[in-house]
């Protein structure tokens, strides 16, 4: 390790000057980014810096390949070198660099072919300028079911943190930690829990080198910005607990920035990834890094807690099977008395969510005093008036039923609603954004379960350029496409993936089949029968609307959910 930190120390002087010039401004690293999807980067003890790059006409896969690896140098005079392959370390599926237990050792994760190459973290040694395989790393239970993959080995090669879907899950990807039991011979991976991991996608983990505090990226805010780096501080001495997340403003933009990196000894300079300014793909970048670890933190406590310390709700005054339940935390600060949060408690409490148990369908009240808007349901065929159903996913992707738009509109008001589902019998379900209830008149029209019918998937989002979700109520829309297909299992359906014209035509093609694929995983994943559902990719070929127009494109960039046929 010693050596590891003073080679890191030489290397980091071809940076110390541009990084301390322009103090905490973002720098990226021009001549290693490409039009393709430069990712999870992760430097060597030598100096130089690995990382997997998607999409690539070189790649192994061709252009279709989620990641290779791929590996730059600095000149004498710190310039960067043009970044070459590594075909020894790289296969047709996706592979991610995880880390460096020493300058003549690296760890790779390989997606796997089902043949040759299993799915794990592979270890090679280096020969010369090349690496010559070792052997797959044992590690218990581990399986990704994810086409995703990102995980870095911590600097005392103890633990692996990584971002996996496996068993237990909470959303897609999620947290995990790995320990070292001995050489070669790993722990299964452990999930972080609850307090870092979401309904959706946890990404790009690293940890610092005392083991307390991580770096993540996470699509789980509501704001559509795409993915935002956090930090959380480990609680104590096990895995499962850790500080709220913080947001790392420093580096967070309106582009999706995945992979942050503390890469020296002194804590002072960061790598990580950006879709800000380009073409949807990620770019590398440094920046100085701005140390969170000593800033004050407010004291953030639920309301239930709250209630129960100033004894004005106890458990006792309620019957046994219910539960105080809120998605919205209440914040103490210093300035105010015990006197003015438990009068705000107070005045919260009346519109508390009460459900007799956190399970789907369950009715919740609330008491509200305003309602302004109606709903009208009709039948897209005839036109006719019809009954109907209301169902509301809250931010932490609870689904429960709900007995008017009243309801609906308090929750929106205290920010709990992330999006809403209409449904009836024998009709496609439609999912809402919650802005809808600023009008006063909903009209909706739900389609048939027929042969033929279509409904576009509009709340379903994708980071640009990527078949990646985007935000909470894409994984809402989703989760009502589960359950549509479970009720209505004679149904076969077809997903098919469009694009606007823009960029190049058969990589557009590529990336619709992509998103329609993905959304297959999903299904596939919560027990949909994978026979039940088929795929398309059509591109920019099929339009709807005027390319030539923002608007136009946007209508185009869709994806259609069509009854394919009724058995």
């Amino acid at each position: 390790m010693n050596n590891f930190l003073r080679a890191s120390g030489i290397f980091l002087l071809a940076f110390s000057f541009a990084i301390h010039s322009i103090a905490q401004e973002v720098v990226p690293l021009k001549a290693l980014n490409t039009p393709y999807d430069e990712q999870h980067p992760v430097f060597s003890p030598n100096g130089e810096l690995f990382y997997s790059v998607g999409f690539h006409p070189s790649n192994k896969g061709g252009s279709t390949d989620l990641g290779d690896i791929w590996m730059a140098k600095q000149s004498a005079g710190g310039d960067w070198l043009a970044p070459t392959h590594i075909p020894s370390l790289s296969t047709t599926g996706n592979d991610v660099v995880v880390g460096f237990p020493d300058a003549l050792t690296i760890y790779v994760y390989h997606s796997g072919d089902g043949v040759q190459m299993k799915q794990g973290i592979h270890q090679y040694a280096r020969f010369g300028s090349d690496w010559n395989y070792v052997r797959m790393l044992s590690m218990g239970n581990f399986r990704n079911q994810s086409s995703h993959f990102s995980g870095r080995l911590s600097v005392n090669n103890k633990v692996i943190i990584m971002a996996i879907n496996t068993y237990g899950s909470y959303g897609n990807e999620d947290l995990y930690i790995s320990e070292i039991i001995r050489e070669g011979v790993w722990s299964s991976p452990v999930n972080l829990g609850s307090d870092v991991n979401t309904f959706g996608q946890e990404l790009t983990p690293s940890i610092s080198s005392d083991l307390s505090i991580i770096y993540f990226s996470s699509n789980s805010n509501t704001s559509g910005r795409g993915r935002d780096v956090y930090m959380a501080k480990r609680q104590g001495d096990g895995w499962g607990e850790w500080s709220s997340p913080i947001p790392q403003s420093q580096v967070n933009s309106e582009g999706a920035e995945l992979s942050y990196f503390v890469y020296d000894s002194e804590n002072e300079h960061a790598v990580f990834t950006s879709t800000k300014n380009s073409e949807g793909f990620g770019d590398l970048m440094l920046v100085a890094h701005e140390v969170n670890e000593d800033k004050e933190e407010e004291e953030v406590k639920t309301i239930g807690e709250i209630l129960q310390e100033e004894d004005k709700v106890k458990s006792t005054d309620l019957p046994d099977s219910t539960v105080l339940y809120t998605q919205s935390p209440l914040t103490v600060k210093e300035s105010e008395t015990q006197e003015e949060v438990v009068e705000e408690v107070t005045q919260i409490a009346d519109t508390v969510v009460i459900i007799e148990s956190p399970e789907a369908n369950d009715t919740i009240t609330f008491n509200s005093e305003r309602s302004k808007v109606q709903f009208l349901v009709k039948d897209a065929s005839t036109f006719e008036e019809i009954s109907y159903s209301l169902a509301m996913t809250n931010k932490q992707g609870l689904k429960v039923s709900v007995e008017s738009a009243e309801t609906l509109e308090t929750a929106m008001d205290h920010k709990q609603l992330v999006s809403f589902t209409i449904a009836s019998q024998g009709y496609i379900p439609v999912t809402l954004s919650p802005d809808v209830l600023n009008e006063n008149l909903i009209d909706i029209s739900l389609t048939p379960v027929k042969s033929g019918a279509l409904m576009v998937l509009e709340n379903i989002q994708f980071n640009r350029g990527t078949a990646d979700f985007a935000d909470a109520p894409s994984i809402s829309q989703l989760d009502e496409l589960v359950d549509f297909m479970k009720s209505n299992p004679n149904v076969t359906v077809r997903l098919e993936g469009h694009t606007d014209n823009a960029g190049d035509p058969q990589l557009n093609k590529e990336l619709s089949m992509q998103r329609a694929s993905k959304i297959r995983g999903y299904l596939t994943l919560k027990g949909v029968e994978f026979e039940k559902v088929r795929i398309a990719g059509w591109g920019g070929t099929r339009p709807v609307a005027d390319n030539g127009t923002e608007e136009g494109r946007e209508k185009n960039r869709r994806v259609e959910f069509i009854i394919d046929r009724i058995n």
